[in-house]
């Protein structure tokens, strides 16, 4: 997926939405989703799921925002690196313990990128998660599984971590 966004973009600009060609990533699909930003409001909505991302909640995600979809306890969290992709812009990578929060966590990757509107201002962003074991509990899932969230700036500065 990575490298579809980056043949779509231009130099250090993010791609638009409309230049990303599913059928260049088609095996990735089910762990893809999508997301529109609200510039006045700073919301994230969901657009679009994968069938591996729906099968992680208990309705669609499509409609809803992050605040709607996000544990409490690790909305700050979630939210910081999520506008950081788009506003930045900067790619996200999360890697090790995901969906922490939830009664069942896993561990896998996510990666957020960032999406540009015609007129270059944020549109949105495109993420993929892929979540490779989960666990039978939050206890287990820290034991098991540390995480780390890297935000690499578009603008050339340096990369840094989200605790």
């Amino acid at each position: 997926m990575a490298d579809t966004w980056i043949a779509a973009g231009s130099g250090s600009r993010p791609p638009r939405r409309e230049s990303l060609k599913p059928e260049n990533f088609p095996a990735l699909l089910p762990d893809i989703w999508l997301m529109d930003y609200e510039r006045e409001s700073r919301q994230l909505r969901y657009r679009l799921e994968g069938e591996n991302i729906r099968a992680r909640y208990d309705a669609s995600l499509v409609g809803r925002t992050l605040e709607e979809t996000v544990a409490p306890d690790a909305l700050e969290r979630v939210r910081r690196y999520f506008l950081a992709c788009v506003e930045r812009p900067a790619i996200c990578l999360v890697i090790g313990r995901l969906y922490h929060e939830w009664r069942q966590p896993g561990y896998g990757e996510r990666m957020l990128l960032p999406l540009m509107g015609t007129d270059g201002t944020p549109d949105g962003l495109i993420g993929i998660t892929i979540c490779k074991e989960t666990f039978s509990d939050q206890a287990l899932a820290e034991e098991r599984a540390k995480r780390l969230t890297c935000i690499l700036p578009l603008d050339g500065e340096e990369p840094y971590e989200q605790k």
